[in-house]
């Protein structure tokens, strides 16, 4: 049975815990709040992109034909950008996103007979080593996002898809909704192409009553496409990595936050339990002093 000294040392170091989680909820609060702003001033610019390409594709009715939207036809080789984080105590907030990948590896491992990763985080690294072949590994890259590392990715990826190192390249993160919920998901980046839920509904037969207007491209519209994909391109990426971003500090939030509670009931679990030893021993040392005492008057 524990003794008081057992239960004194328990509580000293659950008060540790619950003062380092507190301390770490209240940091992830913080960054939260930056990476969630950031994230949200990319909105608006985003919104603009996609729908200026998805126009553009539109009215230029399939007449252009670039390499960055050719499909490689049969695909045999596929190219997945993984991201997730660097650090731990964030909840399931890598291993949801890492199992996701796993998964849909296993699903295509018979389409293609090549899979090669590359891994935006330690933590992706250290899951994937020794499964997967693993192209290149970056670290710190999610912690604090950049274009210019998000333009460096589109960039190589664009470059491997040209040159045919590889027929298909894809984008796995956590699409971030709000602070304690997020949905890992896997999106194709190349061959890039408007899904066809947003091309149908931004082409202008269905915003506009009427015949087709003609829209008038200045530059031609093969320039200006061959402009706005690859930007396209590494802003998908950036956006990507701030959502991750964003995720990650909102998922270790909630989870120090639950740590810390969790400690709380602890400690009131173990104070209740050390005062029971203790006053089980003042109530023994009282019989003790009682018994003596009558022993003597005897």
């Amino acid at each position: 049975m524990p003794t008081l000294k057992d239960y004194n040392k328990k509580l000293v170091s659950l008060r540790n815990t619950r003062k380092m989680t507190k301390t770490m909820q209240m940091v992830s609060a913080t960054k939260f709040q930056k990476a969630q702003a950031a994230q949200a001033r990319v909105v608006p610019y985003a919104n603009a992109l996609n729908s200026m390409l998805h126009r553009v594709t539109a009215a230029a009715a399939g007449d252009v034909q670039l390499p960055l939207c050719t499909p490689h036809a049969p695909a045999y080789k596929a190219l997945i950008i993984v991201v997730s984080s660097d650090r731990g105590l964030c909840g399931s907030f890598n291993h949801g996103i890492h199992r996701l990948v796993a998964h849909w590896i296993l699903e295509r491992e018979d389409r293609y007979t090549d899979i090669d990763l590359v891994c935006c985080s330690r933590k992706a690294t250290s899951f994937f080593r020794g499964k997967q072949e693993i192209r290149q590994s970056l670290d710190g890259v999610t912690a604090t996002p950049v274009m210019t590392t998000a333009a460096e990715l589109g960039d190589e990826a664009m470059k491997l898809f040209l040159d045919g190192s590889y027929d298909e390249v894809y984008l796995a993160f956590n699409e971030f909704i709000n602070a304690v919920s997020r949905k890992p998901r896997i999106d194709l980046l190349l061959p890039a192409s408007p899904s066809a839920e947003e091309q149908q509904a931004l082409t202008p037969e269905n915003v506009m009553i009427g015949p087709r207007p003609e829209l008038l491209f200045e530059p031609q519209a093969p320039h200006l496409l061959g402009t706005l994909i690859p930007l396209s391109i590494r802003f998908r990426i950036f956006s990507a990595l701030l959502e991750s971003a964003a995720g990650e500090h909102g998922a270790r939030m909630s989870a120090m936050d639950n740590a810390t509670k969790n400690s709380d009931r602890l400690l009131d679990t173990y104070t209740l339990l050390r005062n029971r030893v203790r006053q089980a021993g003042i109530t023994r040392e009282l019989a003790e002093i009682v018994t003596g005492a009558e022993a003597l008057k005897g």
